[in-house]
């Protein structure tokens, strides 16, 4: 058994519960190759349709202004190929578009394969860093970098992500839950096993998983196959977040949503890898058909290119409501999704252990809340239950870069400043109460993420 063969071996066998999960995973999975794949007739349907329609399809791009988009972005634009519109300003990049983004992931990917290969743990470790970094990874001590550090530790972190490598090869992959390319997934460390790639393995995150499965569904509504089951080969779950193909669709068949469960973790681990897969043979199989797709682009940047694309989209999916007639959701629904999403993330939570804290002015411990910035929060706030989803975090963060200070912000009569949470929460997420961020900033520091600066009235908060 190869090494990456043990570390899933004694991850799965480390609880009942887990094996338990792959079994229910293995109940409702398929084993697949990229040939078996390519000739489903839904696939070859789907990738005929999009090849056809790519050039016509609606985009209506109204993405906020933050540290990663600067100014924001309100257009309208016609075509798949949004590479012109695309922003993530970060570390390595000055202005964030597409073309210092593609290469500067040159760059990360070059240095991680290179170490790969030399077997050089401490190069390897440090090439992941930065992709995480990239990523707008903050806090080494949450998220993908234990993990990663665990094997570096046992000497094993360039062999684990050497065999990995091979296993997601695309030409070579087999989907299928017993036998998953990777033992842990999140959305961190698929950054990681994309960049490790040499084939344009995409990265699936939460805006790309809701723009495909968002385009999937197009298909099928144009195609009057609404109401006929949901084809497994273009089953592509949902990252726990609000992002999602019912932000487009409410009455749309779910394609699944990944569990941060602990004891859903191997079984989580299986399906997002799958969907790695079947998207990266999706993607490869429309370009194919489409060589006027991205054709300013180097062969080999033609799949990241698409991931681009599709992460854009995937900040609101309802940007796709021009190409349906009734697409999009009114209010009622959009609390409907929410709700049921406040709901999946306490499931989740549940087998997670709790933390007691305070509000910052006062005394009494009345917060109790579980979870990490990486897979969100839930809790309660005395009798009052709540949640914090991770595309939440990750956006607050995003904008609030480290030496960053903001007020809390928290009232809830009169006006709000503008350097308060309570106002970020406002204007980027306006179906929450900006009473959140009395709940939110004490989280915030027990987590490490900021500090409460002291002697300061009102309440001042330095993000870290």
């Amino acid at each position: 058994m190869t090494s990456a063969g043990v570390i899933f071996d004694r991850y799965a066998r480390s609880t009942r519960i887990a094996i338990i999960w792959i079994v229910v995973s293995l109940k409702k999975a398929f084993r697949m190759n990229r040939n078996a794949f390519i000739a489903s007739s839904d696939v070859a349907a789907f990738t005929d349709w999009l090849a056809e329609h790519y050039r016509s399809l609606s985009i209506r791009l109204d993405i906020k202004s933050s540290r990663f988009v600067p100014g924001g972005i309100r257009t309208d634009v016609s075509g798949l190929d949004l590479l012109r519109h695309y922003r993530w300003r970060t570390k390595g990049s000055e202005t964030g578009n597409w073309q210092e983004t593609r290469d500067y992931l040159h760059e990360l990917g070059d240095a991680l394969k290179r170490a790969i290969a030399g077997r050089n743990e401490d190069e390897v470790l440090d090439a992941c860093r930065r992709v995480l970094a990239w990523g707008g990874n903050r806090n080494d001590a949450k998220g993908a970098m234990p993990f990663l550090k665990a094997l570096h530790a046992e000497g094993k972190l360039a062999e684990y992500l050497g065999t990995s490598s091979r296993a997601f090869a695309l030409d070579v992959a087999v989907v299928d839950a017993s036998r998953p390319q990777a033992v842990k997934m999140n959305s961190m460390l698929t950054k990681v096993h994309a960049l490790a790639s040499h084939d344009g393995l995409p990265i699936y995150d939460s805006r790309v998983a809701a723009a495909i499965a968002a385009l999937v569904e197009l298909w099928r509504r144009s195609q009057g196959k609404a109401g006929v089951p949901l084809p497994s080969e273009l089953a592509f779950p949902a990252i726990p977040s609000d992002r999602s193909v019912h932000s487009l669709f409410a009455d749309a068949q779910s394609p699944g949503v990944l569990s941060y469960a602990p004891a859903a973790a191997a079984a989580t681990a299986a399906d997002w890898c799958g969907a790695k897969i079947r998207l990266g043979w999706l993607m490869a199989a429309l370009l194919e058909k489409a060589p006027g797709l991205f054709a300013g682009e180097a062969a080999k940047d033609r799949m990241h290119a698409f991931e681009a694309s599709l992460f854009m989209i995937g900040y609101d999916v309802s940007c796709l409501k021009e190409n349906a007639p009734g697409a999009g959701i009114d209010e009622r629904q959009r609390k409907h999704i929410q709700r049921a999403g406040a709901a999946r993330l306490r499931r989740d939570h549940a087998g997670l252990p709790r933390t007691l804290i305070s509000t910052l002015n006062g005394k009494t411990p009345n917060i109790s809340y579980a979870g990490n910035v990486h897979i969100g929060f839930s809790g309660d706030w005395s009798e009052t239950p709540f949640t914090i989803d991770s595309d939440f975090l990750q956006d607050l963060l995003n904008d609030f870069p480290a030496g960053a200070e903001a007020g809390l912000g928290a009232n809830m009569t009169g006006d709000v400043e503008p350097d308060t949470l309570g106002y970020w929460i406002n204007q980027h997420y306006p179906a929450k109460s900006r009473r959140l961020a009395s709940v939110l900033a004490p989280i915030l520091v027990a987590e490490g993420c900021v500090e409460s600066i002291t002697g300061v009235y009102p309440i001042r908060l330095r993000f870290l």
